[in-house]
């Protein structure tokens, strides 16, 4: 069989796993389509009956799935919107990932007795949440626009740009790096660099996306050719998904811009229509990679000690959440729904730990258990029933 032939045949059996598997787990009682997407990649991935193999192209294909979603989640909401909700980005944002990070970090730093650059990734790569999961389940029951799902969807905008300072941040603490480490300075001019091109990015595609997009849209729209308007969609949200990365920043964050832009505009609805076969398609793609990469064994033999670190993670989380979210005037039991969202681990999380075996930071064990644990968190989500906002 060659190649192309292989390729193929990879498709077919993640389009006939996705067929079998998501109406099934749907008739299951608090079943969602989330779950039939990770059984079935667990099934037919390396650690199941090993049908698919190149896990990792397809990894590459699926994250757009995440790219789709968030730019969805932007053509929901506007610009004026998200800067009614900076106090929820930057306060409560900023303050979820510090103290996280700063709680991980010591109980891996003091009590497992990890080096400190080990428990600097560990705690912020456990600090993150999975913004495809939390949006999605938060979409199934139309909690979006409630109090906690607002939220939320702050800390998880704020992730985004947190785990841009990680993943510079490997690099600079590795013992790999010239005379195992770099200093202060050194560690402070590249994370400002950082900043000045993300925020010369955001602002030239917000600038931009104002001046350009309604009048391109126009004249496409004039002609009455739905193919080369979505066409144009996609070269949008591509386009823009490319500026953010080269910057240094996640895709998805680009797409969500591009979103935020075209809301403002009287094509949204078309807009939205045109890409949800793409959205739904390439979402349910990446969550069965994401199950690709769960190891059942690996869950057994570990079983007590992610069982008991599995439970101290979402409970310490939530309370966390909970309390901070007090201090921005969330009440007590809208900070446990959102703690709850944000206490499984997150998809950047894969990223981090595994540069950070890399760079000689974490060994490749002790990554797969936290990346065994950041996804068998995931079906916490889907043990809580819709509550009335």
């Amino acid at each position: 069989m060659n190649e192309e032939e292989a390729s193929l045949f990879d498709v077919l059996w993640l389009l006939l796993a996705s067929v079998i598997f998501v109406p099934v787990f749907q008739k299951l009682p608090g079943g969602s389509p989330v779950l039939g997407y990770l059984a079935a990649g667990i099934l037919i991935g390396p650690y199941g009956l090993s049908i698919i193999r190149n896990v990792h192209e397809t990894k590459a294909i699926a994250e757009f799935g995440v790219v789709f979603l968030l730019f969805n989640i932007g053509l929901e909401l506007s610009v004026e919107r998200l800067i009614s909700m900076k106090k929820y980005v930057f306060g409560l944002g900023s303050a979820q990932v510090l103290v996280t990070a700063v709680a991980v970090g010591m109980v891996t730093y003091f009590v497992i007795g990890q080096p400190s650059s080990a428990a600097i990734v560990i705690g912020n790569g456990l600090t993150l949440s999975s913004t495809a999961v939390v949006l999605q389940v938060l979409q199934e029951r139309g909690e979006s626009t409630s109090r906690h799902g607002r939220a939320t969807f702050s800390v998880l905008l704020f992730q985004d740009l947190a785990v841009v300072v990680l993943l510079i941040l490997i690099p600079l603490i590795s013992p790999n790096s010239s005379k195992g480490g770099v200093g202060f300075r050194a560690i402070a001019e590249a994370l400002g660099l950082a900043a000045v091109k993300a925020a010369v990015a955001i602002t030239a595609i917000i600038a931009g996306g104002r001046l350009l997009l309604r009048p391109i849209y126009k004249q496409i729209a004039e002609n009455k050719n739905a193919e080369i308007f979505s066409a144009n969609t996609l070269l949008v949200i591509l386009g823009t998904s490319l500026l953010t990365a080269r910057a240094g920043l996640s895709m998805a964050l680009g797409a969500f811009l591009a979103g935020l832009l075209l809301a403002e505009t009287e094509f949204s609805l078309q807009v939205e229509s045109d890409i949800a076969p793409y959205r739904g398609l390439l979402l349910g793609l990446f969550f069965m990679t994401v199950g690709m990469s769960i190891d059942p064994k690996l869950l057994l033999s570990n079983f007590p000690v992610i069982a008991a670190t599995l439970g101290l993670l979402i409970g310490g989380k939530t309370i966390l959440v909970a309390l901070i979210g007090r201090l921005f005037g969330i009440s007590i039991i809208s900070g446990i729904r959102a703690g709850l969202l944000l206490a499984p681990g997150g998809e950047f999380a894969f990223v981090a730990f595994g540069e950070a075996v890399n760079q000689g930071i974490m060994s490749s064990q002790l990554s797969s258990l936290c990346s065994l644990l950041w996804g068998s968190q995931w079906p916490s989500h889907h043990g809580l029933q819709p509550e009335a906002s």
